[in-house]
């Protein structure tokens, strides 16, 4: 039996044991699979007659809205008295959890469940596989022998799988990947409706705020790498929250000549959060070098220091890609 595989029955005992409390947490700036995988775990535990809570350290983005039990998630968490399960989904390490972080390691027991290759497996149970092309597939993996999987269920799995692969067009797109969905299309998922909803609704705000974005895109001398600055004063001025920045990264990344695309948010804190996409390198390996992570493909990370200062070192440590052999 492989180490998978003795995690998976590991987490199917725990799963059947007698906690008073189970919590399921997920990262900051959360995305379609955290939201949905999340969702989808909690709604199936809910069946068993368990008493689920959901955190999230972010407001959950209202493209996200139409998701069954998207009201549930809390910003904030407290532990309960009692046994306590608690399950990190999609999630590379705790900081990621925001002040969540330490206060989950006091709990019981900690399941983390993810498919980022840069995972640090804090968990008691680490149910990490970096072949899935979410974390949705591990959770339906998880769920389709032991639990009904409902319209409600197939919907958060849905959404959390089509997401992460940028609706079936991302190369971590596996034939696994096209059969779980096919299972869930099966439930009665309506895909041009959940692609509409997360792929292609923008409020006019988001709009203004990327045409302001893309007059800041900047090239490295050779052309392979480009990026692109948004700070809280361009949110401010158009009325747009910082979830509206998903995606932008893609303008960037998909010009012709670049290889690594660059996305910088600079927030009012003296943070700047940098997300990366790239054509054909390891990205990952900058980011984690620079205290984030992610897939070889694309990664992220949050560095301190004056702006401009920061923008230098991370295109430096992308270059160095390209100077490698």
């Amino acid at each position: 039996m492989n180490a998978a595989n003795a995690n998976l029955l590991n987490l199917r005992s725990l799963l059947a044991g007698n906690y008073d409390n189970i919590y399921i947490f997920t990262h900051l700036r959360p995305d379609g699979d955290a939201i949905g995988s999340s969702l989808a775990l909690a709604n199936a535990l809910k069946t068993g007659c368990k008493t689920v809570e959901v955190f999230c350290p972010d407001v959950i983005p209202s493209r996200y809205s139409f998701l069954p039990g998207v009201d549930n998630f809390q910003v904030s968490f407290t532990a309960r008295e009692g046994k306590s399960l608690a399950f990190i989904l999609d999630c590379s390490d705790l900081r990621r959890l925001n002040n969540m972080g330490e206060k989950v390691l006091q709990l019981d027991r900690v399941v983390n469940i993810d498919h980022h290759i840069t995972n640090e497996k804090f968990g008691d149970v680490n149910l990490i596989d970096a072949s899935a092309a979410s974390t949705g597939e591990i959770i339906y993996q998880i769920l389709k022998d032991d639990y009904e999987l409902n319209y409600d269920i197939s919907l958060c799995l849905y959404v959390a799988i089509s997401s992460d692969t940028g609706s079936f067009k991302y190369e971590n797109t596996t034939p696994q990947t096209m059969e779980i969905a096919a299972r869930l299309l099966e439930k009665g998922i309506n895909p041009f409706y959940v692609s509409q909803k997360i792929f292609d609704e923008y409020p006019a705000s988001t709009i203004f705020l990327l045409r302001d974005a893309l007059g800041s895109l900047r090239f490295d001398e050779t052309g392979k790498i480009a990026w692109m600055v948004v700070d809280d004063a361009m949110l401010k001025k158009h009325g747009a929250e910082s979830s509206d920045l998903d995606g932008f990264i893609n303008y960037v990344k998909n010009i012709e000549s670049v290889e690594v695309g660059i996305f910088f948010y600079q927030t009012d804190k003296g943070e700047t959060k940098v997300g990366f996409r790239s054509k054909t390198v390891d990205i990952a390996s900058v980011a984690y070098s620079l205290g984030g992570g992610g897939h070889p493909r694309a990664a992220g990370c949050s560095l301190r220091g004056e702006p401009q200062e920061v923008i230098a070192k991370v295109v430096q440590s992308v270059a160095q890609l390209f100077c490698k052999g």
